[in-house]
């Protein structure tokens, strides 16, 4: 009996095992045909869109969406050029968006004078948006 169950066990696997590796390579990545260790074509450059007053978020908490190009923006460990407008000392005078005060604390809620380091790389959470084609149909509904 245990011979039989485990027998049958294993046939299951093997069939689950053999449909799953048959998906698997129906599935097409975003770079088409080229194979992850091959050079691909780059990717001509999107137009961002550059929209004054900012852009409408989808959902509530959802990082704002940078309204303008970011192409010679620099964010390193020794540099964040976005900080050139935006910081506390520079968004009065660029008249850019302030960063909310949780940029400003740590994971413990101590005030920081500066962006605290989970907060420095914002392209992390904030991204510009391109005029382009959807790679899917989006039918998300608030």
């Amino acid at each position: 009996m245990k011979i039989l169950v485990c027998t049958l066990l294993f046939s299951l696997i093997s069939i689950l095992f053999q449909t799953g590796t048959a998906m698997a390579e129906e599935i097409q990545s975003l770079r088409g045909s080229v194979g992850v260790d091959e050079e691909s074509e780059m990717i001509p450059n999107r137009r961002t869109m550059a929209v004054d007053g900012g852009i409408d978020v989808n959902y509530e908490d959802q990082p704002p969406l940078i309204p303008h190009s970011i192409d010679k923006t620099r964010i390193t460990l020794d540099e964040n050029s976005c900080l050139g407008c935006h910081s506390k000392e520079n968004q009065k005078i660029t008249n850019a968006v302030r960063p909310p005060k949780s940029h400003y604390r740590t994971r413990e809620g101590k005030k920081l004078r500066q962006i605290t380091t989970g907060r420095y790389f914002c392209t992390q959470c904030h991204v510009p948006q391109a005029y382009t084609k959807p790679l899917v149909n989006n039918d998300f509904k608030n």
